[in-house]
This record gives C-alpha cells, sequence and structure tokens, in this order.
C-alpha cells in the first residue's frame, strides 16, 4: 500500500514538468512579429524591445538569444509605422506597412522589416487574421 502514494507523486511530478513555462519577453505586448529563414521574434512591450535570434550557429545548436532595446514610439512616414532604438551600431529598425502577410499556415495584418546594422530581416507582425477576414 505504501508504493501506491509514492507512485501517484512521481506520476505527478512529471505531469507537471512536461509543460514548459509560456515565454513572455515583455508585459503587455503592443506589438509583435516573426519571420524565418533564420528565424526570428520581435517583442514590444511597455518599456522594452526585444528581438529574439538564433545564436551563431544556432541554427545546428538550437540556441536563441534574445537582445533587448528601450521601447520608443512609432513614427509614421508614408504608410509604415516605424520603431527605432539603440545607439551606435546596436540599433534597431522595425518597419511595419499594412497588407496581409502570411507566415507557415497564419495570416497576418502587416508586412514587416527589421534591420540590425548590416543585416535585414523579412517577416509578418500585428494581428492574426482569420480566413476571408479583410486587412
Amino acid at each position: 500500500m505504501t508504493r501506491l502514494p509514492v507512485l501517484a507523486f512521481v506520476l505527478l511530478a512529471a505531469g507537471c514538468a512536461t509543460a514548459p513555462p509560456l515565454y513572455q519577453p515583455v508585459d503587455d505586448p503592443i506589438y509583435t512579429a516573426i519571420g524565418r529563414n533564420p528565424f526570428w521574434m520581435v517583442a514590444i512591450g511597455d518599456s522594452r524591445i526585444v528581438l529574439r535570434l538564433p545564436q551563431a550557429g544556432g541554427d545546428e545548436t538550437g540556441e536563441i538569444s534574445d537582445i533587448v532595446y528601450p521601447r520608443v514610439l512609432p513614427r509614421t512616414v508614408g504608410d509604415a509605422r516605424i520603431w527605432q532604438s539603440g545607439e551606435g551600431t546596436q540599433v534597431i529598425t522595425i518597419e511595419a506597412r499594412a497588407g496581409p502577410c502570411e507566415a507557415g499556415r497564419q495570416m497576418f495584418a502587416d508586412h514587416v522589416r527589421v534591420r540590425l546594422s548590416g543585416r535585414e530581416m523579412n517577416g509578418c507582425g500585428g494581428r492574426p487574421l482569420r480566413e476571408g477576414e479583410p486587412n
């Protein structure tokens, strides 16, 4: 009879260990975007902008790093919303333009371009669109 409580505890602990914590890089997300080749993700929150990228060699190792920038308000240039943050060689520019954008099986409201020093990445962002929903 003493094995039953031990077995129940082990099964309960194993069930809890399998649920990874939800990744949330910013509090109160205001804008998010994703892209592939390589994978990247940007999240803009109340106090910061977080860019998630694979580390050098990350495609093979699966290691990912977060680069954090101070949050700035977007400015509007033509039909684009632009966030630009950082200093010197550590500047990020995020440009979002309205228009349906497909990322895998999901459609999003905006086309997004992220520029870093000497690097440009394209992807999708804004709110997810339902099938047949206008932008």
